[in-house]
């Protein structure tokens, strides 16, 4: 223990006496800080308006709009018009698509969203038999960034639902309007109804509907008394017409009966020698009279049964019509208060109670409503400010192992001896010469942990905690480094660079671990890195039970097999290391 101790106090010695290795030493201590504060800062808030909004992304349309119920509706104006309140992407709206589009060419715009002329069309052609799924043009730079496709495909998303919002806005809107039901705040309703014989009185359509029914109701009722009692009168004619149609015959043959009775009678007195002959003249004469006047009248009996006939089968065609047209209206009475019936039975209904509520709101206000009816309520567990304080912990756990690393880079590992007679093994070597390291190493976590909390001001609930976890961190990271190097030296110092490769990229660092292809998924929970990450995000966002330190002492598992690789499996190293130390120096190259 002696021997360790005097190792590290003649290392601060040889330091302090050495004005280079002690700015050597106080650059090693400042650089790795720089390189988390620099990177925390570069990415404080770049998916945030502030930033976002300066990605310029174009904006045309060649929409002329379309005409419902006659009103005019634009959904691309409309879209422009709600997109120039949007700062999240820097649009910009151009005079023609192909200002857009060669913008986009020419890297002035990362990207470009056009809208062509049947853009409106095709937003309501789901109201005609043809139905066409309209479509927005989408252009994109994917050479300017390799980031920025990702935010301005945020962009193209935005416009879509801005798209949707405003299609069912508008169209609602527009229709609203164009039937007259819905009136705008503070004016009164001028469709109210009152008619107190029909037993209808409101201010609603419904009511106005109801009320125009039932006048209709009394209507058909009047024409169905009408074409009764037409009906009745129409019967009785009939009757009539068959009465006198089966008169006829029987007064045609009585008159020919009398008739013939009359020729008798004159023949029989002309025979007669009892009568004057004079007296016989006259009444032979009126005899014939009466003949004439029968044969007026059975010839008038004739004409009038022809007559009779074609009367009768009139009168039959006008009783079929009016019998026809009569079980008409009854049919329409009975569909017309059937329909009176619905319309009171919905009105008391509470469907109807619904749409009233939902139709007197502002079209305005309904209009957002049916574009939008869902709203999610987002409740942020772990909040946390901003992107630069969220990416913090992997920031200042890469900058612990770039610090941890660039030691090994500069500052020997091996220990001289202090003269022939002291003799320090390589177990007094290791510890003694790992104090200067881990000296260094945690005024390298403090100065990054204070720039974090005191100069970017980062989010962090737990400052206490993040202050532990940065330090135990570069305690850990300047064991393994260390203790790789002790070990193999040069080839330990590149192996400590792999470590870091793979911890970076496959860690979960920038994107969660099941977003990684599935090595880094199978390797991840063995890197250092997650752990240490893990636990300053726990003092930045808020702790959990107790994971926190479930984390430290994961990390402390690397130090018992850093301590196993720096002293034990050192030993058998050294003679290989001799080996290729010495082949190196025959290249006259590497050192």
């Amino acid at each position: 223990m002696k021997n360790i101790f005097r190792i590290f106090r003649r290392d601060c010695r040889n330091i302090g006496k050495n004005v280079v290795a002690l700015v050597v030493v106080m650059g090693l201590g400042i650089l790795p800080s720089l390189y988390a504060w620099f990177n925390i800062l570069s990415n404080w808030d770049p998916y945030g308006p502030s930033a976002t909004s300066n990605i310029k992304v174009a904006v045309s349309y060649d929409d002329t709009g379309i005409d419902i119920a006659g009103v005019n509706i634009n959904i691309s104006a409309n879209i422009v018009e709600a997109l120039k309140t949007n700062d999240s992407i820097g649009w910009v709206f151009t005079d023609s698509s192909n200002d857009a589009i060669e913008g986009v060419r020419s890297g002035d715009y990362y990207a470009a969203l056009i809208m062509p002329a049947d853009f409106s069309k095709d937003m309501v052609s789901f109201m005609s038999d043809s139905m066409t799924h309209p479509e927005i043009i989408y252009y994109t730079n994917q050479k300017k960034n390799a980031i920025a496709p990702k935010i301005t495909d945020k962009a193209k998303t935005s416009v879509k639902q801005q798209v949707n919002a405003t299609f069912i806005s508008t169209l609602t809107n527009s229709l609203v309007k164009s039937i007259g039901i819905v009136n705008a705040p503070g004016h009164t309703d001028t469709t109210e109804v009152s008619r107190e014989d029909e037993n209808i009185s409101g201010n609603t359509l419904i009511d106005l509907i109801i009320a125009k029914l039932k006048v209709a109701d009394v209507q058909i009722n009047s024409f169905d008394t009408m074409l009764t009692a037409l009906s009745n009168i129409v019967g009785t004619a009939d009757s009539t017409a068959e009465t006198a149609g089966a008169m006829n015959p029987n007064v045609s043959d009585h008159l020919t009966t009398q008739q013939t009775l009359l020729t008798d009678l004159q023949n029989t007195i002309g025979k007669s020698s009892l009568m004057d002959s004079d007296i016989f003249g006259v009444m032979s004469t009126d005899i014939n009279t009466i003949q004439n006047y029968m044969n007026s009248i059975s010839n008038i009996y004739d004409e009038l049964c022809v007559s009779i006939d074609d009367y009768s089968k009139a009168v039959e065609n006008i009783e079929s019509t009016i019998n026809d047209s009569l079980a008409i209206v009854h049919d329409l009475e009975s569909q017309l208060q059937e329909s009176i019936d619905n319309l009171i039975n919905f009105k008391e209904s509470g469907t109807y109670s619904l749409l009233q509520t939902a139709v007197s709101l502002d079209s305005e206000e309904l209009s957002n409503f049916v574009s939008s009816p869902v709203a999610i309520d987002s409740v942020d567990l772990y909040p946390i400010e901003n992107y630069g304080s969220a990416m913090s912990p992997f920031y200042s756990v890469l900058a612990i192992w770039v610090g941890a690393l660039i030691l090994v880079a500069i500052i020997h590992v091996k220990v001289k001896d202090f003269d022939e007679d002291t003799k320090i093994n390589s177990v007094q070597t290791f510890f003694g010469r790992y104090m200067i390291f881990f000296l260094i190493g945690q005024a390298q976590a403090l100065l990054i942990c204070l720039g974090d909390l005191l100069y970017i001001k980062i989010q962090c609930n737990h400052p206490i905690k993040f202050w532990f976890a940065c330090a135990f961190t570069s305690f850990v990271f300047t064991m393994i480094t260390y203790s790789l190097t002790v070990a193999f030296e040069n080839i330990g110092e590149a192996v400590a660079v792999v470590i870091m490769v793979i911890q970076v990229a496959g860690a979960g660092g920038t994107f969660p671990i099941q977003c990684l292809p599935a090595i880094y998924q199978a390797i991840y929970k063995y890197l250092p890195f997650t752990y240490a990450m893990d636990a300053l995000r726990e003092c930045v966002g808020g702790t959990y039970g107790g994971y926190y330190w479930k984390c430290i002492l994961c990390l402390g598992i690397y130090v018992i097999i850093s301590l196993l690789i720096g002293i034990v499996i050192a030993i058998p190293c050294k003679k290989l290391n001799t080996i290729i130390n010495a082949s190196k120096e025959k290249s006259g190259l590497m050192i």
